[in-house]
This record gives C-alpha cells, sequence and structure tokens, in this order.
C-alpha cells in the first residue's frame, strides 16, 4: 500500500487540477454541451397551458392576402385581434413587433382604440446600443438607448417593454429580467407575467425576482412549434366563433410575432440546445413565450452559485480520489463508473424534476478521466515499487506470503517504522567446524537445506526472517496490534525449530542451533545505501538477542529467554535461569530456559536450594546444594553452570553490591 504521505499528496494533487479545470476555459462547456445533454437525456417538456403564440408568417399572409412583407401590413387587422382576443377573454397580449413608422392613418387609429380599450396589451421596444469612438476609431465607451413605437402607440397601450436575449458563442440559454443598461426596465416577459398575477405596471415595474437574478436560464419546452401556436389567419377564424374563441383564449397570455417555419424568412431566430441539424433554431417570440411561461410557474432553471459549483467539483473530486486510493484499480473503476452513472441520474432528475441545472460535463466526464488517470498512473507506480521490495525482500529471505504480510504490518518496506517486536536470534552450534569438512558448495548446499526447512516454521507461526548472515539467522514477530500472539508464535516457532533442529530424530537439513529471544522496539525496513539495501531489523533488542543466545554456550542450553518474550502471565514451559548482566550492559536481565523436551526443564529440589543460596551470597552452601543436584542429573548445563561459579566465587567472594546477578564478559 502507498504512505500515508504519498496518499495526501496524490489527494492535494487532484484537488489542485480539479480547482484549475474548475477555473478554465472547460467551465464554459457546461452551457454548450452540458445544458444540451441534460435536454437530450430529460426529453421535451409539456407545453404551457396558459401561453399561446399567434405567428406572423408568409402562410398566414398568403391566406390572408396581405404582403409577405410582414411588417406593412395594415395596422387595423391587429385592431381586429387585439378586439378579438380582448372581447374572448385573453388576460395579457404582447406584441413582439416594432411599431415605428406609420401606416395608413385609419388603420393607425383603429389599432391605437383597440390598445386603448384593452388596457392590457404590450408593445415591444428596441434598445440600440451607441458606441463613442476617438478620433482614431477606437471604442471608448457605448450608450444603450431605447427605440420606442410611435406615440400614438406607446401612449396608449398598457406599457412597453424590450425582450433581449444575451448571446453567447454556445448559443442563447437565458433571458434579462430588467435590462440595466435603460434603467434597469423589466422586459416583456416580466411585464406580462405581472399583468397575468394581477399586478400593476408599477409592481411588475419593480418585481422583487427580476430586479434580484436580472438574468435566468431559460427552460426549453422543446424545439421550434413546441409551444402552442396558431398562425395569424387561424386565429382570426377562432375569433369569428365566440364560443370557440373563448375556449381557446379565455385566460390566457397571448404573444404576437413573427414565429416563421421557413427559417430563410426568420429575423430573428437564435440557435438553443434544441436546434436541428438541418438549422431550424427557435424563434424570438417562441423564446419570449418560454421566458413569459417559466416565470407564471417559476420553472425557471436554477443554477448554483460558481463559487458553490467549485466546491461541489472539489468534493466529487475527493471522493472519487479516495476510491481510488481505498480500492484495488478494477474495483475503483467499477465504483467510478456507478458514481458517475448515478451523479447521471441525480443531475437528470434534478433538471427534469427540480429546475436545477447541475453541471454534467465537469463531473461526469473531465474530473473522472482524471482522477481515473492519477489512480491508475499511482497503481502502477505502486505495483513498480512493490515489485522491487518483493524483488528485495525475496532476496534476503523473505517469502512472497511473508512479504505480503510485512508489508501491511509497516505500509510498505521502503519506508519501514519503529514497531514493538520478538526478536529470535539463532546459530548453528558447530558451524566453523562443519565448514571446515565440507567444500564451500557443499557448505552452501547444507545451509540452504537448513534454511528450507529453517524459514517457512518462523512464517507459518507469523514470524519473518529478516536478516540470515552465514549461519545466524535474525527473526521476527511484530507486536504492535497483539503482544500476547506476537509472543506464542514466537515462542511456539522456537520450540518448533528445538524439536526439528535438535531433536533425537535426524531430519532434512537439520543442524544443532541455540536460539535468543528478546522483546522491544526495534525498527524494521530497508536499511543502507542507494547503490545496496536489506531489509532489516535495528536496535538494541536486536543486539541483546543475540546476547540471549550467545549465553546458551555457558549454560549448556538450546534455547534462552528474556522475560519479556515469554507470555504472560505465567511462564509455564520455562525455567528460570538467573539473572544475567549481558556483556556492554548496564541493566541485568532474566532469563529463562525453554525447550521441546520437557525432560530438560525439570529441576531436583537441591537445585532450587542452591540457586536460593548462591542469590542469598552464601556460595558453600550454595556449591554443596548444586554437588548434590548435579549427582541426580549429570547433563543439567544451568546446574554445572552454577556450580562452577560457585566454587569459583566461595573463594573469591562476592561484592558488596551483589544482588544474585551475574556479570559475563564475553558475548
Amino acid at each position: 500500500m502507498f504512505r500515508l504521505t504519498n496518499r495526501y499528496l496524490l489527494l492535494l494533487a487532484s484537488l489542485a487540477i480539479t480547482f484549475l479545470i474548475g477555473l478554465s476555459p472547460l467551465a464554459s462547456l457546461e452551457t454548450g454541451l452540458g445544458i444540451k445533454l441534460l435536454y437530450t437525456l430529460r426529453g421535451m417538456r409539456a407545453p404551457p397551458p396558459d401561453v399561446l403564440i399567434v405567428s406572423l408568417d408568409s402562410r398566414a399572409a398568403s391566406a390572408l392576402g396581405l404582403s409577405r412583407r410582414l411588417t406593412e401590413w395594415s395596422r387595423a387587422t391587429h385592431a381586429v385581434m387585439v378586439n378579438g382576443l380582448v372581447s374572448s377573454g385573453a388576460r395579457a397580449i404582447g406584441f413582439d413587433v416594432l411599431f415605428e413608422r406609420e401606416r395608413d392613418p385609419a388603420g393607425d387609429a383603429a389599432f391605437a382604440q383597440a390598445l386603448q380599450r384593452a388596457g392590457r396589451v404590450v408593445l415591444a421596444e428596441a434598445v440600440a446600443r451607441r458606441k463613442i469612438l476617438d478620433s482614431a476609431g477606437r471604442e471608448l465607451a457605448s450608450v444603450e438607448y431605447r427605440s420606442l413605437p410611435q406615440a400614438m402607440f406607446a401612449d396608449v397601450a398598457y406599457t412597453t417593454a424590450p425582450f433581449i436575449l444575451p448571446k453567447t458563442d454556445e448559443g442563447v440559454f437565458e433571458f434579462w429580467t430588467h435590462l440595466p443598461g435603460v434603467g434597469d426596465r423589466p422586459t416583456m416577459p416580466v411585464v406580462l407575467a405581472g399583468i397575468m398575477a394581477g399586478r400593476s405596471l408599477q409592481e411588475a415595474q419593480q418585481s422583487g425576482l427580476g430586479r434580484e437574478a436580472r438574468r435566468l436560464a431559460l427552460n426549453l419546452y422543446g424545439p421550434l412549434g413546441r409551444i402552442t401556436t396558431l398562425s395569424y389567419d387561424q386565429a382570426l377564424r377562432l375569433l369569428e366563433d365566440p364560443l370557440q374563441a373563448r375556449r381557446r383564449f379565455e385566460g390566457k397570455a397571448v404573444i404576437i410575432g413573427l414565429s416563421e417555419p421557413n427559417q430563410s424568412l426568420q429575423s430573428d431566430a437564435y440557435r438553443t440546445p434544441y436546434s436541428s441539424a438541418d438549422g431550424v433554431d427557435v424563434s424570438g417570440v417562441e423564446l419570449c413565450a418560454t421566458a413569459l411561461a417559466n416565470l407564471l410557474d417559476g420553472s425557471y432553471l436554477r443554477r448554483l452559485e460558481p463559487a458553490t459549483e467549485l466546491a461541489g467539483l472539489l468534493v466529487w473530486s475527493t471522493t472519487l480520489m479516495l476510491v481510488w486510493l481505498c480500492l484495488a484499480p478494477r474495483m475503483a473503476m467499477s465504483v467510478t463508473v456507478v458514481g458517475v452513472i448515478a451523479y447521471a441520474l441525480l443531475a437528470v432528475l434534478a433538471f427534469g424534476r427540480g429546475n436545477l441545472w447541475l453541471p454534467v460535463i465537469l463531473p461526469l466526464l473531465v474530473v473522472p478521466v482524471m482522477i481515473a488517470g492519477l489512480g491508475l498512473g499511482a497503481h502502477y507506480r505502486r505495483v513498480r515499487v512493490r515489485q522491487a521490495d518483493l524483488e528485495r525482500a525475496m532476496e534476503h529471505g523473505l517469502s512472497h506470503r511473508a512479504f505480503e504480510r510485512l508489508e501491511g504490518v509497516l505500509g510498505g518496506l521502503s519506508a519501514g517504522r519503529t514497531v514493538f517486536a520478538v526478536c529470535l536470534c539463532s546459530d548453528i552450534e558447530g558451524y566453523t567446524a562443519l565448514s571446515e569438512t565440507l567444500s564451500p558448495q557443499g557448505t552452501r548446499d547444507a545451509l540452504n537445506r537448513y534454511l528450507e526447512a529453517f524459514i517457512p516454521k518462523v512464517e507459518s507461526n507469523g514470524g519473518y526472517v529478516v536478516d540470515i548472515v552465514g549461519d545466524s539467522v535474525m527473526s521476527v514477530w511484530v507486536a504492535d496490534a497483539s503482544p500476547a500472539q506476537a509472543r506464542d508464535g514466537a515462542q511456539r516457532a522456537t520450540l518448533a525449530l528445538d524439536d526439528y533442529m535438535n531433536g533425537s530424530e535426524l531430519r532434512p537439513g537439520a543442524l544443532p542451533t541455540r536460539f535468543g529471544l528478546h522483546f522491544g522496539q526495534v525498527f524494521l525496513g530497508e536499511v543502507g545505501s542507494d547503490k545496496r539495501r536489506e531489509i532489516r531489523a535495528v536496535g538494541d533488542i536486536v543486539n541483546t538477542a543475540s546476547r540471549i543466545e550467545g549465553v546458551n554456550k555457558l549454560l549448556g542450553t538450546r534455547i534462552l529467554a528474556s522475560e519479556g518474550a515469554l507470555p504472560t502471565p505465567c511462564h509455564s514451559g520455562a525455567r528460570a535461569a538467573g539473572r544475567f548482566v549481558l556483556k556492554g550492559k548496564r541493566q541485568s536481565l532474566a532469563l529463562y530456559h525453554l525447550s521441546s523436551n520437557p525432560e530438560l526443564l525439570s529441576f531436583a529440589p537441591d537445585f532450587e536450594r542452591g540457586f536460593a543460596a548462591f542469590t542469598g551470597g552464601d556460595f558453600v552452601a550454595a556449591g554443596q546444594s548444586f554437588e548434590r543436584a548435579l549427582a541426580g542429573r549429570p547433563n543439567d548445563g544451568i546446574c554445572a553452570y552454577y556450580l562452577s561459579l560457585s566454587r569459583r566465587l566461595a573463594l573469591s567472594g562476592a561484592t558488596s553490591e551483589w544482588d544474585g546477578s551475574v556479570i559475563l564478559d564475553n558475548k
């Protein structure tokens, strides 16, 4: 597994890249590909029931015998339309047509009278921009100004209002509610929505919704013609039948404007996500009707604040990165795909039912691809590092299974860490004499057979062989998680090795071996230079275990262990061997004798009396007791050692600081 620091670095790198992506031009993909994807996945909406379009188009011109230049129609025709709509109960009427020039006086007068009687007709006004240039022709500033209908119309209409659509490179996806450049005037959809809601003109002009938002995102219903549209001549025929006209127009907002199926004749067509591949865009009057319908039912799209979107993107990136850091690549890829699908469903649901426009291109495509790339790259690096660790580990005696366990404990062999561990130092007895009788190759073969029998017994009991120098093997049991389990495993392995190597039965690869066990803190991991590194256990505990192993030579034993290396609370199966101050140490250490042969651990009462006398400084009485005990057990190496030591001390005497501890001068 990766080291924790590397995980943090990778997580920080993913956050930094995500942050830059969120501020980069890639974020603009949401207003192009993103919104188009959401509309595609959601599908078309049902047309609004309370908004209707009456289209000025070439079909109506032909049917009515009027000019194909729709702006040249007599205003008397519009007067008939207004009067009919009012009689049919239309609640609000909007003309997305500019009435800037005079036509025939009679028609104009009729239209003005119809506007005055209706009291609910909003006329379109244009907004133009005049550039202010310097002497070199460079633009210094610009001034926006209103272009109003003729005064005879503007003065009697309910009001005039602009309808401006902010254009982007990706088309149109928003509409203005109030235009700041011309005094924050409300646009036609806002004014018409006010009439529909029964608000006064002043209330509509001060609409809090529009002033707070200024620009709102359109929630489109579909392609051109999705909103119910009647051709001008069809509407006039309906108005001839009062009953049918009331059924169609009563309580509705009617917007009259140019909506030409023949796009070559459409003067104000706008590209939207629903623009078709053959170039059919949506007319301005249909977008005005869409904006009005959105305002009436509150279905205009809501977007998160840019800072909130960026924060959400960072959270999403962090979640995906944690998946890649915690799971194997195949599982991480599966979870990522499931997460992307779940987010896509959430985004479509929020878009379709909650009118919430969530970002989709960055969360569904850009960020997952980036995270997957980082995750796969990190995994590849982990595999390479792990393979190198494995090769080095196997060079120094670790099997593949032991490597897997040790890597999990340490979080990477190259890093290593300080752990509590039981250390077992072993040494082949008479190895020098053995090697003198064999050729170098024969010595190697004998040592290989020995290690083939030795290492599995350590690893099967939870330990690791971490160092082999000649005939000396250093093994460890990591005790951080469970000291008792580590002590038990070390004792089981040592007794199994003692039985195999020192038992009476001749076994393949068996050579007489001495063992020393100690417990404490060691550094476990790679040690060395860039050119050569080895897996080692390093620390005073390792050296002390080696010293304990050497005491076996003095006591004639095969296994000695410090008190801390034995399972607690009791030391059953262990025989106290006394306290010793090992060479180079200041503090005495209690040692215990272990053996796979229980008979070697029993001792006579005379030994116990002699040991008590020895500890108390009565070396004459101790010698007498040890002598009687040794007579009963001539092969007791510990008893023989204390008998010899008691005799020497009886002649030389003990120091005033005597506490029963034996000071050793040899390793």
